[in-house]
């Protein structure tokens, strides 16, 4: 794992026909906005609803998503936490996860995923790829995944919202 300023970088290996060689890093939003544009490279762009969307570049392949960091399927959630349900992931984000990822041209060979810190929204959704595509990662440098995201983007649970029926 690299560290930049105080963002958390990793990255997972891909397999499998389609996705071999490729990478994915989770970048906080000030590292991804400095970042130089790199050909071969998809982005999954994650900001906060109340920020403005990511100044990240003209990546040919992005996917931008807005929602808050609500760790929602958790019984003890707090008042604060509470204000951001309206917020919080959804199933319809998961699938559009899914899709893009699943939809990535063979000559992309690396997909990086940031949102605002680097630690939560981020590393949740590098977890779930990795849980659902096989890749291998360090999952020592997951532990601040929000669980939540992750059993969503898995199809463990259905979102706190009505949303479509996700199909695999």
């Amino acid at each position: 794992m690299k560290w930049h300023n105080a963002c958390k970088t990793f990255s997972i290996n891909f397999t499998g026909r389609r996705l071999t060689g490729r990478a994915k890093f989770s970048h906080c939003r000030g590292l991804m906005q400095k970042s130089c544009l790199f050909c071969h490279i998809a982005v999954i762009s994650i900001t906060a609803p109340e920020r403005p969307p990511a100044a990240i570049g003209d990546f040919a392949h992005v996917l931008r998503l807005s929602f808050a960091d609500v760790d929602f399927l958790n019984p003890d959630l707090s008042e604060r936490a509470r204000g951001k349900l309206a917020h919080a992931f959804t199933e319809e984000q998961a699938e559009a996860i899914r899709s893009f990822v699943e939809a990535l041209p063979d000559e992309i060979c690396s997909l990086v995923i940031h949102c605002e810190g680097g630690y939560s929204r981020s590393c949740a959704i590098a977890l779930a790829l990795h849980q659902l595509y096989g890749y291998q990662v360090e999952l020592a440098h997951l532990t601040e995944a929000n669980r939540s995201i992750v059993r969503v983007l898995m199809g463990d649970f259905r979102s706190h919202r009505k949303s479509k029926k996700i199909t695999r």
